[in-house]
């Protein structure tokens, strides 16, 4: 069972002790995903979850292509979130 340190966990490392997992700006649309009330998107038994698991280049080898495909993918996420959280009245910066 993994001790809950950095490295153990592309989620931990990025939301907890703000290191590299995917690198930037990969790293931040997670972070903003997160703000924006999309935590449930990030759970391992999510698509979305399932994939960054999946791209963790601390498993393998990068995926060049598919971490870009990734990148454009979690733009529109935090994008739609934070459209939606706008429209609920949150006070954004």
């Amino acid at each position: 069972m993994a001790a809950g340190g950095p490295d153990d966990h592309w989620r931990t490392d990025v939301l907890m002790w703000w290191r590299t997992a995917f690198g930037e700006p990969s790293d931040s649309l997670i972070r903003e995903i997160y703000r924006f009330g999309g935590h449930k998107l990030l759970d391992d038994d999510a698509p979305l979850g399932r994939r960054l698991g999946d791209l963790w280049p601390r498993w393998e080898q990068v995926n060049h292509k598919a971490l870009a495909q990734l990148e454009i993918d979690l733009s529109r996420t935090r994008n739609e979130l934070r459209r939606e959280a706008e429209l609920r009245g949150w006070e954004l910066d």
